[in-house]
């Protein structure tokens, strides 16, 4: 199924009257422009927008829409409608959905007079809509979302006959010449949108706890996410892009180093850490208002080296004035040397092994490794790796400087680099072997 139908004039099954969302901004993007980025991710490639007259300034929005490039028609109420014999997804233009629910919705098998309906719930006998509850024990059904799956012959006689959407789905729940079907919608969020304010204050809620549920690592989600939420909800409000966000945050990030060099190792560490729970920011931005790219992806890894590299620089540099001792160049060189080793590598691998920019997917490589096979140190560095998050080591670094200053920071620093460099070898090692065996 690669065509959808967005119903933006008449009565919606919650019986919100569908004309006046198209262009309203959730986030700074269009509603209209919303749902067709959501469900052209779940793999929607034509698009029928339903309207009541012609609206010039969803068309703008729509055209100037980079993201958006599938195809468009626009039907104004009271013209005719052709569509094909076959089975369209049917989405009532102010509903807030995800791409992964469309997709499960869409990807099965339909047959020709199936009236396929998305539900919150299969448990609830009845079906509810806005003009009550439907009576006739309905089995496995739910609270209809807005969404649902209907023949094109269908749909093009009720278009042609002006039958509101809140009908148009009764009638079919109580026919005998359709097969209804309910899809529970499951793992992922659903909301109506109404013209009030706060019905756009709970979607962004929405939208915002959807995306604090992505993050990496314990620290990430129940700490850190407490900081870079409310940032982001504020950042959203501007004119900036991730990418700009990205830069500005390790702008921040870079000043780790400058205090570290300046004999200040808490604030130093203070600032990394500050760095490291903005950098949530830039892709929580990125994904309430659809803009994820994988050149963000990369923005946001490469910029992030700087505020390490300053780190790595700025340390040697703070300690060696505190200590005097030739030891530390020695050492901070050799730290600095597996930084640069890690980039280069993994930078490689990303581009050759996987479809991301993120340093994230680089844990990809165990896939390559089989768990009979691996060493005693490996086991032991797997055990250890999830230290290697940012979140993680930011935080440790910043309670190891007040503890200890640049002795147990330096130190810690050191230890945890030696361990990495044999990471890092085994890995080459074994993508190597793999690779030999699949040319």
């Amino acid at each position: 199924m690669d065509h959808a139908i967005i119903v933006a004039y008449g009565i919606g099954i919650d019986g919100v009257e569908l004309g006046s969302f198209p262009t309203q901004k959730l986030v700074g993007v269009p509603q209209l422009n919303r749902l067709i980025i959501v469900a052209q991710r779940a793999g929607i490639t034509n698009f029928t927008i339903l309207t009541d007259s012609n609206n010039y300034e969803a068309v703008d929005n729509i055209e100037n829409d980079k993201r958006i490039n599938s195809k468009v028609n626009w039907h104004c109420s009271g013209d005719k409608i052709e569509l094909e014999s076959k089975p369209y997804l049917v989405l009532q233009s102010n509903l807030l959905i995800t791409p992964d629910s469309i997709n499960t919705f869409i990807n099965e098998k339909i047959a020709k007079n199936d009236f396929r309906i998305l539900v919150d719930n299969t448990n609830d006998p009845y079906l509810t809509l806005n003009s009550g509850r439907i009576e006739g024990g309905f089995t496995n059904s739910g609270k209809a979302i807005g969404a649902f799956i209907s023949n094109g012959k269908d749909l093009k006689k009720a278009i042609n006959s002006h039958v509101s959407l809140d009908n148009y789905v009764s009638d079919k729940l109580s026919s005998d010449s359709f097969k209804v079907k309910y899809k529970e919608i499951k793992d992922s969020y659903w909301y109506h949108l109404t013209e009030s304010t706060e019905s756009f204050k709970k979607a962004e809620d929405i939208l915002f706890s959807n995306v604090g549920k992505t993050a990496t690592g314990w620290i990430s989600r129940t700490i850190n996410s407490k900081f870079s939420l409310p940032t982001s909800r504020l950042l959203v409000k501007t004119p900036l892009t991730p990418n700009m966000i990205s830069i500005l945050i390790n702008i921040i990030g870079v000043f780790s180093g400058v205090f570290l060099a300046l004999k200040q190792p808490v604030m130093g560490c203070f600032f990394l850490y500050l760095a490291t729970i903005l950098d949530r920011c830039d892709g929580e931005v990125a994904r309430v208002k659809l803009m994820e790219t994988k050149t963000g992806q990369w923005v946001d890894t490469i910029s992030d080296q700087f505020t390490m590299l300053s780190f790595f620089i700025g340390l040697t540099i703070g300690y060696y004035r505190v200590s005097d001792s030739g030891l530390v160049i020695v050492f901070g060189l050799f730290n600095l040397f597996v930084f640069v080793f890690f980039l280069s590598w993994s930078f490689y691998y990303l581009v050759n092994y996987t479809n991301s920019g993120s340093l994230v997917s680089y844990f990809t490589v165990d896939k390559y490794v089989d768990n009979e096979q691996r060493s005693l140190i490996r086991k032991i560095i797997l055990f250890l790796r999830p230290m290697s998050r940012r979140n993680f080591y930011a935080m440790g670094f910043l309670v190891v400087s007040i503890i200890g200053g640049y002795p147990w920071l330096f130190g810690s620093l050191t230890f945890a680099m030696l361990l990495f460099c044999i990471h890092l070898i085994q890995d080459i090692i074994k993508i190597r072997k793999y690779s030999n065996k699949s040319a």
